[in-house]
């Protein structure tokens, strides 16, 4: 039990990793507010602009208090050194993900169906963060169950439909939604009081 594979030292550390869950909750916030812009594209302008100004100022919400949150971690936080982000397998998974992404919107190209463009990479996306789930914390997997959800619900109510900006809405805003929640636990986990005294 002393030597543990790297992935459940992965996993272990990152469970308790701050500063590695703030910048997740960076990354989330900005990915949502695209996500956002992406779904607003399928509504009238005046909508679609609202919906816009009111992804960024979320957005801005999130990454400012990420930031606000993160400067308070002592420096002598072990999870400083120690995020998903300097993994090998972070790396490996991410490839494969712009690979998929690229691969698929090439076949959607060629078929004609660029108006599910929107869906695929929500559901690549999605799975990349199943595998997430599996291999550093379990949160992950609803992120991920959430956006392929979004995927799948906007490619059927749009093909029934017959309205591809519909398909545009309901992946895009469900897939920002699913990363504008992702992002807020690491923002409203308690700092236990002697972590907080600490220089």
């Amino acid at each position: 039990m002393d030597d543990l594979p790297e992935r459940q030292r992965v996993r272990r550390d990152l469970e308790k990793a701050d500063r590695g869950a703030l910048i997740g909750s960076i990354v989330s916030g900005v990915f949502g507010v695209a996500w956002a812009f992406w779904g607003s594209s399928g509504l009238p302008h005046v909508a679609a602009l609202c919906t816009q100004l009111g992804a960024t100022l979320l957005g801005l919400i999130i990454v400012i208090a990420a930031l606000k949150r993160q400067a308070g971690i002592p420096r002598s936080d072990a999870s400083r050194n120690r995020t998903l982000f300097s993994s090998r397998a972070y790396i490996v998974i991410v490839v494969a993900e712009v690979l998929a992404i690229v691969g698929g919107n090439v076949i959607l190209t060629a078929t004609g169906l660029d108006q599910i463009r929107i869906a695929l990479v929500s559901a690549v996306v999605g799975l990349h963060f199943v595998v997430f789930g599996r291999l550093f914390w379990s949160g992950f997997y609803w992120l991920g169950a959430a956006m392929l959800a979004s995927a799948a619900v906007g490619t059927a109510v749009g093909a029934i439909a017959d309205d591809a900006n519909l398909i545009l809405v309901i992946v895009g805003f469900g897939s920002a939604v699913s990363l504008f929640v992702a992002a807020t636990p690491a923002l409203l986990r308690r700092v236990p009081a002697d972590e907080r005294a600490r220089p």
